[in-house]
Parts: structure tokens; C-alpha cells; sequence
């Protein structure tokens, strides 16, 4: 073979290899910019989701109320759909038709009213059970978060393991925190977000062990373990705590809203005696300071209850 035909066999080898090489150069590309581009969609999705604070704009307060609204959806598990919506506001106009036919346009904006403060009671009774399950849930999740780091699990690899295993409403919290993760934060700052959303303290604990076990490393096993056992220890406290104040908070419950479950009874059935004592000056009178005493003892019963 001459060296002509062997000169051009070698460049058309080195032709072929960076051919090649761009080809997998490109192919490398593509990829990073495929992955860029689901990051940011991730990103940009989990911050409009889980925006720490509104940005400074005219309807700031606006988006804090809807935002508050949402974060109480969210902890009492419930995706505020339009057939939820939609079922409310059913209920909440047969109520107030059935008081107006009653008692007329006054009876029924009491009726109005009452229904709303009871459904918004009922939410947030639902987040409040929600939140205490979700507390007992958090030692067996450590427990099994530890039993995986034991076997040789990295702290974060340990507990998406052990998400697999979790009951809600407890899943439905840590797959958050696992979405936010995903998308560009550290998990301790991802459950310490998750944990301001739901109110739970003992999550803002667990966000703290993290962060001593990703940045610091150590003994992470055992600080788990312990915290598992003081939330244990934590939680048979509160129980005993609310089984001896069971009779004082009942009470503060009974006493608080008896004045207003009869004021509204007597709007819905005989709105016209009321309006008779408005519009005499004694009457008017008793009345304001009646709401004025309703005020001041639910405030007292709410210390008291508060402080046992």
C-alpha cells in the first residue's frame, strides 16, 4: 500500500473520530440541556407552590390570605377543588334559604354566618387531628430511618427509604420535602420548610438533626434515635396532660360558644324580637354589652384553656 493511500486511510480515520466525538458531544448536550430544562420546570413549580413570602406588591395581603388558606387545606388534607367548592357553597345557600324562608333576610345572614364559622371550625378541627397523627407517626418513621443507617444508608438515601413505609398524613408531608429536595434545596432546609407549612414543631427538630448530620456528620443514628424517644416521651406527657384538663377545656368550650349558639338560634327563629330590643335604646344597650361580656369571657376561657 503507498503512502498516499495510507495518508488518506488515516485522515479518514480522524475525519470518522471526530465525527464521533461531536456526535457524542451533541448527544451530551442534549442530555444536560433535557435535564436543565426539567430542573427549572420543577423549580419554578415548586416555588409558585411552596413560596416562602410573598414578593412586595399591591395585592400582597391578598396572596397572604390565600396563601394562609391554602397552607390550612394542605395540613387538614384536602385539595381545594372546584367540587369541594362547589359542594360548600351548596350547603351554604340551602342553609341560609331555609332561614330566610324562616325568618326572614336577617335570619338568614345569621344562618350565613354561623354556617361559615362552623365549617371553618370543622377545617381547622381536621388540621389540628391531622397535625397530632402526623406527630405520632414521626418516632416510627425515626425508628425506621435508623434501622436503614444502620445497614449502611446515607442519611438522605435512609429517609426516601423510609417514606415507602410511612401511612399518611405523615407521606404526604415527607413526599414534599422529597419534591423539594428534587428540585435544587437541602433536605434539612426542605423539611424545615415543609414543617413551618404544617406548624409542627417536632419536624423543625427533625429538620435540625439533619442539618447537624449532613453538614457536621457523626453519630446521626443515635441523635435519631433519642429524638424518637423524647417525641415518645413528649407525647405520653401530652396525653396525661389532656386527660386531667379534659373537664376545664370542655367547660371553656361549652361556656364560649353557648352564648352564641342561642344569640343565633334566637336571630334565625325570632329575628323580629331582636330587632325590637335594637331599636329600643335599653334593649340596644343590653345587647352591646352583652357581646361585650361574650367577648371578654371566650378571651378568658381561651387563657385558661391555653394555660393547662
Amino acid at each position: 500500500m503507498s503512502s498516499a493511500a495510507l495518508a488518506v486511510a488515516a485522515a479518514a480515520l480522524v475525519v470518522l473520530g471526530l465525527g464521533l466525538l461531536l456526535l457524542a458531544s451533541a448527544r451530551a448536550r442534549a442530555q444536560d440541556e433535557s435535564a436543565r430544562a426539567f430542573l427549572r420546570a420543577q423549580t419554578e413549580q415548586v416555588k409558585a407552590r411552596y413560596a416562602a413570602a410573598p414578593e412586595p406588591q399591591a395585592g400582597k395581603k391578598r396572596n397572604d390570605l390565600g396563601r394562609r388558606w391554602e397552607e390550612l387545606l394542605r395540613r387538614a388534607d384536602l385539595a381545594p377543588t372546584r367540587r369541594a367548592y362547589s359542594l360548600a357553597a351548596a350547603v351554604v345557600a340551602c342553609v341560609a334559604l331555609l332561614a330566610a324562608a324562616a325568618g326572614g333576610v336577617l335570619a338568614a345572614l345569621t344562618a350565613l354566618f354561623l354556617t361559615l364559622l362552623l365549617m371553618y371550625f370543622l377545617l381547622w378541627n381536621r388540621a389540628r387531628r391531622a397535625g397530632q397523627k402526623l406527630r405520632r407517626q414521626l418516632p416510627s418513621f425515626l425508628d425506621a430511618v435508623v434501622r436503614m443507617m444502620s445497614i449502611g444508608s446515607s442519611v438522605p438515601a435512609a429517609f426516601q427509604t423510609a417514606i415507602g413505609n410511612t401511612e399518611p398524613p405523615l407521606r404526604q408531608c415527607l413526599v414534599q420535602a422529597i419534591h423539594l429536595q428534587r428540585a435544587g434545596k437541602e433536605l434539612d432546609q426542605a423539611v424545615l420548610q415543609v414543617a413551618r407549612v404544617y406548624r409542627v414543631d417536632e419536624l423543625m427538630l427533625l429538620s435540625s438533626v439533619l442539618r447537624l448530620a449532613t453538614r457536621y456528620g457523626g453519630r446521626a443514628d443515635i441523635v435519631m434515635e433519642r429524638t424518637a424517644a423524647f417525641m415518645r416521651d413528649r407525647e405520653q406527657a401530652q396525653q396525661e396532660l389532656y386527660a386531667l384538663s379534659a373537664e376545664t377545656r370542655l367547660s371553656a368550650w361549652v361556656l364560649g360558644l353557648l352564648p352564641l349558639v342561642v344569640g343565633g338560634m334566637m336571630f334565625v327563629m325570632n329575628a323580629a324580637y331582636i330587632m325590637m330590643m335594637w331599636r329600643d335604646p335599653g334593649g340596644k344597650t343590653l345587647l352591646l354589652v352583652a357581646l361585650a361580656l361574650e367577648v371578654v369571657g371566650a378571651a378568658m376561657l381561651y387563657r385558661l384553656a391555653r394555660s393547662v
